[in-house]
């Protein structure tokens, strides 16, 4: 099932079995109330996230939710220029935290979270779907965030959350997939090589040839082990010139060739 609505806020039911899909296109906070899922991200490993719990993916992410036993759900959507973002951005700004090991971690959902989710569900029971007013209710949510969780909770469920340079990093996100190189992102982006590389390491915290090598790992280790794809489908999708150069790539950064991180991830599903 995925998401039709266009309220940014949803609240949803689900059975055990049953899943939910929320699209790429806007970050995604998920609120756990009751029961249990297990997440499946297009980038994140797969996590379980208990009762009471809620966890954030960034815009670029493609996020399937499996309710393990009878579940209820919301889910907050905002886009990287919302009022909502705003706030956080100014909570990530001067985050000391790094990215080269970036992982989705859920936090608690303090009670106060649940009384101001209650008031947008009555508002939402009562038909009243005014987005200036969920507009100024998601504002107030990320002021609920700032002042009742710490900064080391808040680091750590917006990990992957690049808040000192959202247009940018949403631009690298977007372009990032359509180019072979770091040169070839520059140019699309109307950087010198030089002037990209130091915005990118300030944004990032990391280099743009790292951040673009992890990428593309984890979403070819995706495409192997989550799809029905052949391998050379795989080489010719992301780019490699041949699939000699497929299997150097997977090797040096996955440890293995393609076929065999493939067939060892199908043995581990039938263990």
């Amino acid at each position: 099932m995925k998401s039709g609505n266009d309220s940014p806020i949803e609240f949803l039911q689900l059975n055990a079995g049953q899943s939910w899909v929320l699209e790429p296109g806007e970050n995604k906070i998920i609120l756990v109330m009751e029961g249990e899922l297990k997440i499946r991200s297009s980038i994140h490993p797969d996590i379980d996230v208990t009762a009471s719990n809620m966890v954030f993916y960034p815009f670029q992410e493609r996020v399937v939710l499996k309710a393990v036993k009878k579940s209820k759900v919301a889910s907050i959507r905002f886009t990287n220029e919302s009022g909502l973002c705003g706030i956080l951005s100014s909570i990530t700004a001067d985050s000391t935290m790094k990215h080269q090991d970036e992982k989705t971690c859920p936090i608690p959902i303090k009670s106060i979270i649940y009384n101001h989710i209650d008031s947008i569900r009555e508002y939402m029971d009562k038909n009243i779907c005014d987005i200036y007013l969920f507009d100024l209710k998601l504002k107030e949510f990320g002021y609920i965030l700032k002042h009742f969780y710490s900064e080391e909770q808040l680091q750590n469920l917006f990990e992957t959350l690049h808040g000192n340079d959202l247009s940018f990093s949403e631009e690298v996100c977007n372009l990032s997939l359509s180019v072979r190189s770091v040169r070839q992102l520059a140019e699309r982006m109307n950087y010198s090589y030089s002037g990209f590389n130091k915005r990118f390491r300030r944004v990032f915290n990391m280099s743009a040839y790292s951040w673009m090598r992890n990428q593309k790992a984890k979403l070819v280790y995706q495409d192997i082990c989550q799809t029905s794809k052949s391998l050379k489908e795989i080489s010719t999708n992301h780019k490699f010139a041949t699939l000699s150069h497929f299997n150097e790539f997977c090797h040096k950064n996955l440890g293995n060739s393609p076929s065999e991180i493939r067939r060892k991830n199908r043995t581990k599903q039938y263990i």
